[in-house]
């Protein structure tokens, strides 16, 4: 009786390489971010970890345009910092 061939399961078959391949370009861009160089090539809406430098925060605002800022924790720490420094006010009458 024939035996069927088993499927390959080895981690070296082109779509376990490839998949192997995207998943470090993502960690790549995750590394690259903001924070670290300043050259973000990933949005993210976490909280910063650190305080955002004024550089950085103005970065960051133009790069969340389309983020609410009662949502996203990014845009809120960028635009705080922002409003420390005196270099952007809070508009009241829009609920800011």
């Amino acid at each position: 009786m024939w035996r069927r061939a088993k499927a390959a399961t080895s981690a070296f078959t082109v779509d376990a390489i490839r998949a192997r391949v995207a998943r470090e370009a993502a960690r790549a861009a995750i590394a690259q971010d903001d924070e670290q160089t300043g050259c973000s090539t990933v949005i993210v809406h976490s909280a910063p970890v650190r305080r955002f430098s004024i550089d950085q925060a103005r970065r960051t605002v133009q790069a969340h345009r389309c983020c609410d800022r009662t949502i996203c924790p990014r845009k809120m720490a960028a635009i705080n910092v922002l409003v420390g420094a005196g270099l952007m006010r809070l508009d009241r009458r829009v609920g800011y």
